[in-house]
C-alpha cells in the first residue's frame, strides 16, 4: 500500500510557475487528443488544421485575433478583480449589460458625429457593465454573500434582460430578436486587417494602462496588499469595503468595454449570441496568465487559437462544436491540478 505525502514549498519561482503552467498545457492537449481521436478523428491531423487555419491564410490569423479582442477585456476584467482575491464570474453578464447600455443610446439618441458618438458609447458600455457589477459588490459588502455564486446568477438575470428587449421594444423590423443595423456614426473604424477593428487598439491601450496601474500606483499597491492580506491592509489604513466596491466597479466597466466591442466592432447590432461565452473563457485566460495584463494578451490570443481552429474542425473533420468547450475546460483543470505541483511537494511513501 501506499500514501501521498504533501509538504508545503517555501517559495515557487517565477521560471518553476511558468514551467509547470507549460506541463499542464500539454497534458490538457494531450487529453484532448485522446478525447479527438475517441469521436473517430486524427488528432495529430486535427491539431494540423487547427494551426493552419490560423497561421496559414491572412483572413485566419486575422480572424483570430477579432476573437481574442473581447477575450483581452474579460480576462482584464476578471484579473483585476483577482489581484483583490475577488472572484468576478460575472464578466458575461457584465458584457451584455454594457452591450444594452451602449445599444439604448443609438435607439433612443441623436445621431452624433463618429467620434462623439463612439466615445458616448464605450462610456455607456462601461457604465453599464458597472452597474451590473454593483450589484454583487453591495451584495458582499452589505450581505457577505459570496460572490461567485451571486455574479454566476446574475449572468442568466442580464441575458434575459436581453432578451426581454430584443423580443419586445427592439425587435427587429423582420420581427426576429435583434436590433436594426447600426448606422455608420456607432461602428468602430477596421484596421484594414480582415474584421480587426480600433477595439483592438483600446484593448491593447488598457492593458498598458492597466500594468501601470497595478505595479507602479499607490492604487494598485493597495488593491494587491488588499487582496495578499486583508489584515495587513486594514493596519495599513486601507478601507477594505471601499476598495472592494472600485475593483468591482472596474471589473464590471471592463467587462462592459467587451460587449460595445461586440457590438459597434463585429455585429453592428444587438442580439442574443454577441458572446460567445466570451466572459467565461475570460476566467481561463486571467487564472491562465496570473492577473498579469501583458500576459493575459498571449494567453487571449492562444485561447482565441483554439476558437477559430474548432471552427474549421467542424468543417473539414465534422467534429462536434462542443471540442472546443472541452478543451478549455481541460486546460482550465490542468492549470488547477498544477497548483498543487506549485505549492507542494508530493511524495509517495510506502505504507509500513
Amino acid at each position: 500500500m501506499f500514501r501521498i505525502k504533501l509538504e508545503q514549498k517555501e517559495r515557487v519561482s517565477k521560471q518553476q510557475e511558468l514551467i509547470i503552467n507549460l506541463y499542464a498545457i500539454a497534458f490538457a492537449l494531450i487529453l484532448s487528443g485522446i478525447f479527438i481521436a475517441l469521436n473517430g478523428a486524427n488528432p495529430f491531423v486535427a491539431f494540423w488544421k487547427i494551426l493552419t487555419s490560423v497561421f496559414g491564410s491572412r483572413y485566419g490569423f486575422s480572424e483570430t485575433l477579432v476573437k481574442s479582442i473581447p477575450l483581452i477585456f474579460t480576462g482584464l476584467s476578471v484579473a483585476i478583480a483577482l489581484n483583490s482575491k475577488i472572484w468576478n464570474i460575472g464578466a458575461e453578464g457584465q458584457l451584455f449589460f454594457g452591450a444594452i447600455f451602449a445599444t439604448a443610446f443609438v435607439i433612443y439618441g441623436p445621431v452624433l458625429p463618429r467620434p462623439l458618438m463612439l466615445t458616448i458609447m464605450v462610456l455607456l458600455g462601461m457604465i453599464g457593465g458597472a452597474v451590473w457589477a454593483a450589484i454583487p459588490a453591495l451584495l458582499k459588502i452589505k450581505f457577505k454573500m459570496n460572490e461567485v455564486i451571486s455574479t454566476l446568477l446574475l449572468n442568466y438575470v442580464a441575458i434575459n434582460i436581453a432578451d426581454y428587449f430584443l423580443f419586445g421594444a427592439w425587435k427587429g423590423k423582420d420581427n426576429f430578436p435583434y436590433t436594426p443595423e447600426f448606422p455608420l456614426e456607432a461602428k468602430f473604424p477596421r484596421l484594414n486587417f480582415g474584421r480587426v477593428h480600433f477595439g483592438f487598439i483600446i484593448a491593447i491601450l488598457l492593458v498598458i494602462l492597466l500594468y501601470i496601474i497595478i505595479y507602479h500606483t499607490r492604487m494598485g499597491y493597495k488593491l494587491r496588499l488588499t487582496g495578499s492580506s486583508l489584515k495587513a491592509a486594514k493596519y495599513a489604513g486601507i478601507e477594505i469595503k471601499k476598495m472592494m466596491f472600485l475593483v468591482f466597479l472596474i471589473s464590471g466597466a471592463l467587462a462592459g468595454l467587451a460587449g460595445v466591442g461586440q457590438i459597434c466592432g463585429i455585429e453592428y447590432k444587438l442580439h442574443q449570441h454577441i458572446s460567445n461565452g466570451y466572459g467565461y473563457t475570460g476566467i481561463i485566460v486571467a487564472w491562465l496568465a496570473r492577473s498579469n495584463p501583458f500576459v493575459i494578451v498571449f494567453f487571449a490570443f492562444f485561447l482565441s487559437i483554439l476558437l477559430k481552429g474548432v471552427d474549421s474542425l467542424q468543417i473539414v473533420m465534422h467534429l462536434p462544436a462542443a471540442v472546443g468547450v472541452i478543451i478549455q475546460s481541460l486546460i482550465l483543470f490542468a492549470i488547477l491540478g498544477g497548483e498543487l505541483f506549485k505549492n507542494y511537494n508530493v511524495q509517495i511513501l510506502r505504507r509500513k
